[in-house]
């Protein structure tokens, strides 16, 4: 089965001493993560909206986690940490894929 592609912004429950994703709501339904198979970061930079590459405005602070349900589903979902520590509401959950 290939990757299905969501891109979207969820809701995400985080617990424990390091504030891992322990759910995660989407469409209204919540899915609860059994396990934490892989985790990553990503702080690379990222193509701006014209496509070119500005190293000081486009820079990515991203925790990715893959995560496999509680009906065994794998998801790819990631933390987004935004650019700025001065505008908390840039930071958000995104559902990048489910493999």
């Amino acid at each position: 089965m290939p990757p299905k592609f969501f891109g979207q912004e969820i809701q995400v429950t985080v617990g424990g001493e390091v504030k891992v994703p322990v759910s995660f709501k989407l469409a209204g339904r919540e899915y609860l993560i059994s396990e934490i198979v892989r985790e990553w970061q990503d702080h690379g930079f990222g193509p701006t909206a014209t496509g070119r590459r500005n190293r000081w405005w486009q820079r990515r602070h991203r925790n990715y986690y893959l995560v496999k349900t509680s009906e065994g589903e794998l998801f790819e979902i990631y933390y987004d940490r935004g650019t700025s520590l001065t505008h908390p509401e840039l930071k958000k959950w995104i559902l990048h894929r489910q493999v």
